[in-house]
C-alpha cells in the first residue's frame, strides 16, 4: 500500500511539472529587422519571422512573448538565460557556444552590396578587389562567413542601424554597404532612397538563418518540437502564405 502511494505521488509530481511547463510563457527575443521582424504601428512585434514563430508556438500549445531589442542586447539575454530563444540568427562558432540552433532553416537569406546609382563600383565576387572602398556595416551583425572572414582586411565603418548606413552612403561618407536584401530593399522603398541607391547584381552569399535556443535554459526538447512543426509548416504551404503577405521572394532552404 505504501509503495502504491509513493508511485501515485511520483506520477502526480511528473504530471504537475508537465502542466507547469505547458502553462509558462516562453520569452523570445529578436531585433528590428523589417520585414522579417519589427515593431508594428500598434507597438507589437510583427513581420514574417514573428508570424511564423507565433504560428508554431500556438500549434505546440505554448504561450510566447517576443521582445524586440538591439541585436547585441538580444544576444546577451539568451547568453545569460534571461530569454529562451532568439531569431533570426546566423550560425557562428562563437554563438554556438551558448545557442542551441534549430536544425530546420527558419528563413533563408541573401547578402548583397549596395551603392549609389552614380557610383562606378562594380562587384565581381571578390570582396578584396574593393579593399580601397569604405564599407558600411551594422555593429554586432554577422553577414555570413564570406564577408566576416574578410572583414579585418576591409575598411569598415560601423553604425547602429541600416538607415544610418544609407544616409552615409547618400552623403558619400561610405562607398558601399552590405546587407541582407530583405531589410535593405524594405528600407530603400520606405525612405525613397531607391531613387539614388541600388543593389549590385552579384550576391555576396546565400545563407540560412535560424531560431536558436539558450543553452542556459536547457530547451533541446522544445527545439526538436519546434523543428518538427516548422518543417510541417513549410511542407503544407502555410509558410509560403505568410511570406506572400509581405511581397517577398525567399530562396529555397540552404543548410
Amino acid at each position: 500500500m505504501f509503495k502504491t502511494i509513493l508511485l501515485f505521488l511520483f506520477a502526480w509530481g511528473i504530471a504537475c511539472q508537465s502542466i507547469r511547463a505547458e502553462e509558462r510563457e516562453y520569452r523570445f527575443v529578436t531585433l528590428e529587422f523589417p520585414p522579417l521582424e519589427f515593431t508594428g504601428e500598434n507597438g507589437e512585434p510583427t513581420g514574417v519571422a514573428v508570424e511564423v514563430v507565433h504560428r508554431i508556438m500556438a500549434a505546440l500549445g505554448l504561450r510566447v512573448s517576443i521582445d524586440v531589442h538591439p541585436w547585441s542586447r538580444s544576444l546577451d539575454r539568451v547568453r545569460k538565460g534571461d530569454a529562451d530563444a532568439i531569431f533570426t540568427a546566423y550560425k557562428t562558432p562563437e554563438r554556438e557556444q551558448f545557442l542551441d540552433y534549430s536544425n530546420v532553416v527558419l528563413i533563408p537569406q541573401v547578402i548583397a552590396l549596395y551603392a549609389r546609382k552614380d557610383s562606378p563600383i562594380n562587384f565581381n565576387g571578390d570582396l578584396l578587389a574593393l579593399q580601397d572602398k569604405q564599407f558600411g556595416v551594422v555593429s554586432t551583425i554577422s553577414y555570413g562567413a564570406v564577408f566576416d572572414q574578410m572583414r579585418n582586411q576591409l575598411r569598415v565603418q560601423r553604425v547602429e542601424d541600416i538607415e544610418q548606413n544609407f544616409k552615409k552612403l547618400m552623403l558619400g561618407r561610405i562607398d558601399v554597404l552590405i546587407s541582407n536584401i530583405y531589410v535593405a530593399d524594405w528600407e530603400l522603398n520606405k525612405t525613397g532612397f531607391n531613387k539614388h541607391i541600388s543593389r549590385l547584381p552579384l550576391e555576396v552569399e546565400r545563407l540560412p538563418s535560424f531560431i536558436a535556443f539558450s543553452k542556459a535554459r536547457g530547451l533541446t526538447a522544445l527545439r526538436d518540437r519546434f523543428d518538427k512543426e516548422l518543417l510541417r509548416l513549410k511542407e503544407s504551404g502555410e509558410f509560403d502564405a505568410i511570406v506572400a503577405k509581405y511581397d517577398l521572394t525567399v530562396p529555397p532552404d540552404i543548410q
